[in-house]
C-alpha cells in the first residue's frame, strides 16, 4: 500500500475518521490494528500471498523483543539488565543478517575460499525474501532497548504501547526512525487536533507528494533507461543522469518523510524532521545533520559515542568515524556499492577533520566566493554518493564519468523536461530549507487548507493508474 496510491488515501481517511470520532481508550487499538493492516497488505498486494508472511515475522520479532524488555524491567538493577540486552541485540542482528546479508556473506565467503559461484549456487538452493522495512524497525527496536538500559525510559511499557511504537504505520516502512522519548509521551497523552496541525499536516502531505510524484517519479522515467544501459548514451545525457539522480533520490525519500510527518500530524503526532535542505550544507559534517537526520543521530548516539566518539586520540576518532559510516553503508544494503559508499563518507569526514578544518577559508570564511566554492565541492560530492547508490556496478559509474568527461556521442534524453525538473528541485529544496518563505505568506488557514487539499487530490487522481514504489523501501 503505497503512500502515492488511491488505496492508501481511502485507508487513511477511514483510519482518520475512526481515530478522531472515538473516545481516547479506543485510539491505541485503532492505531495498532490499522498498522497491522497496513503492513500485512504488502503480502497480499505485492506478493499475492494469502498468508501474511512478513506480518507474522514482524509480530514475532516484536513479541520476542518485548519479552527481553520485560526481562530487563524485572531485573531492575542495571548490571543484571546487560545480559537480556546483549542477547536481544545479538538476536536482532542475526535476524537482519540472515534476511538481508545471507547472500552477501556467501559471496564474501566464496571469494575467500576461491569459489566465486558460491553466491549464485546458494541463491539457487535457498530462497530468501527480504522483509519490508527490516532495517528501520531493527534499529528502532534496538534503540528502545538501549534507552531503557540507559535509564532514558523510566516507566514500564505495555505490549500494546511497544507494538505501536514499532508498527506505527505512517513511518513504518522508511522512517523517520523514532525514539521512545519522542513518541511514547505523545502516545500516552490526550491528543487534540488543532486547525494549525490540520493545515500543516495536509501541507506536508501535498509537499511530499509533489517531491515524490512530480519530481522523483518524473526524473526516474527520464534517467532509468540511462542507468540501465549507460554505454548507449551521450556524454550530455550521462551528465544529466549523474546530476539528476540525486534530485530523484532526495525527492523520493524526503517526499516519503514529509508524507509520513503529515499523516502523523493529522493523527495528532509530531514526527521528527528527516531532511533540512542538505544541498545547502557548508561542510561534510553538516551534510549529515541535514540528510536522513534520524539515521545520522541514531548512528551518532548508538554507534559513534559508544565507540568513544572524539574523546580519544586523533587516530581513534578517525577510526570511530570510519566504523560508524561503514555501518551506515552496510545498513543500506548487502552490496559492495554500499560498502564503498560508507567508506567514502568516512574518509571525507576524516579529510575534513584533519586537513580542511585547518583552513579558515573552509571553516570560517563567509565571503560569497567561499560559500559558493563549498557549495560546488559538496554538491559534486553529493552527486557522487547518490550515483554509487544507483549504478548496478561501480564500473558502470566509472564508465559514465569517463564518457561524460570525453563528451561522447550517443542517445539523448528529454533535456527540456530535465531542465524543468531541475528548476522544480531548486524551488522545493529552498522551501524545505526555509519553509518560512511560504509559511509567512499563508495568512489565511482556510485558504491554505483548500489549496493544499486541491493539490493533494490532484496528485492522488493523477496517480490512480500509475505508482512508483519509494526507492528507500529496499533498505
Amino acid at each position: 500500500m503505497l503512500f502515492n496510491s488511491f488505496l492508501f488515501l481511502v485507508f487513511f481517511v477511514i483510519v482518520y475518521l475512526l481515530y478522531h470520532s472515538t473516545s481516547e481508550k479506543f485510539r491505541k487499538p485503532i492505531l495498532y490494528i490499522s498498522s497491522i493492516i497496513f503492513y500485512g497488505s504488502w503480502d497480499f498486494i505485492s506478493f499475492d500471498s494469502v498468508f501474511p508472511r512478513f506480518l507474522s515475522h514482524f509480530l514475532t520479532v516484536i513479541t520476542i523483543n518485548f519479552f527481553f524488555l520485560k526481562w530487563m524491567e524485572h531485573a531492575k538493577v542495571q548490571s543484571k539488565q546487560k545480559l537480556p540486552l546483549t542477547i536481544a541485540i545479538i538476536l536482532n542482528v542475526l535476524n537482519i543478517a540472515f534476511f538481508k546479508y545471507f547472500y552477501f556473506l556467501a559471496e564474501i565467503l566464496g571469494l575467500i575460499i576461491g569459489e566465486p559461484e558460491l553466491k549464485s549456487t546458494t541463491m539457487g538452493k535457498i530462497q530468501i525474501i527480504l522483509p519490508i522495512a527490516i532495517s528501520f524497525y531493527t534499529f528502532q527496536i534496538i534503540a528502545y532497548l538501549v534507552d531503557y538500559y540507559r535509564g532514558s525510559i523510566q516507566e514500564k511499557t505495555s505490549y500494546l504501547d511497544f507494538s505501536i511504537f514499532v508498527l506505527f504505520f505512517p513511518q513504518q516502512l522508511a522512517g523517520p526512525i523514532l525514539r521512545a522519548k519522542e513518541f511514547m509521551p505523545q502516545l500516552n497523552s490526550k491528543r487534540s487536533l488543532s486547525d494549525e496541525q490540520i493545515v500543516q499536516g495536509i501541507g506536508l502531505i501535498g509537499f511530499g507528494l509533489t517531491k515524490k510524484v512530480v519530481l522523483a517519479d518524473s526524473m526516474a522515467r527520464l534517467l532509468d533507461p540511462v542507468f540501465s544501459n549507460p554505454s548507449a548514451y551521450s556524454g550530455k545525457a550521462l551528465l544529466c543522469a549523474l546530476v539528476g539522480f540525486f534530485f530523484q533520490l532526495w525527492g523520493d525519500f524526503s517526499g516519503y518523510s514529509d508524507i509520513a510527518r503529515g499523516c502523523g500530524k493529522l493523527l495528532g503526532f509530531e514526527l521528527p524532521k528527516n531532511f533540512v535542505g542538505p544541498m545547502f550544507a557548508q561542510s561534510f559534517k553538516e551534510m549529515w545533520t541535514r540528510w536522513h537526520i534520524t539515521l545520522s543521530s541514531f548512528l551518532r548516539d548508538y554507534v559513534y559515542f559508544p565507540l568513544g566518539g572524539s574523546k580519544g586520540s586523533s587516530i581513534r576518532t578517525d577510526m570511530n568515524n570510519l566504523i560508524t559510516m561503514f555501518i551506515a553503508g552496510v545498513w543500506h544494503g548487502a552490496n559492495w556499492n554500499y560498502v564503498v559508499w560508507g567508506i567514502v563518507i568516512g574518509f571525507s569526514l576524516m579529510f575534513e577533520r584533519n586537513i580542511l578544518s585547518h583552513f579558515k577559508f573552509w571553516t570560517e570564511s563567509k565571503t560569497k566566493f567561499a560559500i559558493f566554492f563549498r557549495f560546488i565541492v559538496l554538491g559534486l560530492f553529493w552527486f557522487l554518493l547518490a550515483d554509487i547508490f544507483r549504478v548496478a556496478t561501480l564500473s558502470d559509474l566509472g564508465l559514465m564519468i569517463t564518457n561524460t568527461f570525453f563528451w561522447v556521442k550517443g542517445e539523448k534524453i528529454l533535456y527540456e523536461e530535465f531542465g524543468y525538473l531541475c528548476v522544480l528541485f531548486i524551488i522545493l529544496h529552498t522551501l524545505e530549507y526555509k519553509p518560512e518563505i511560504l509559511v509567512t505568506r499563508v495568512k489565511r488557514p482556510v485558504t491554505a487548507i483548500v489549496i493544499s487539499s486541491i493539490v493533494f487530490l490532484f496528485m492522488m487522481t493523477a496517480l490512480s493508474n500509475r505508482q512508483v514504489q519509494f526507492f528507500y523501501f529496499q533498505f
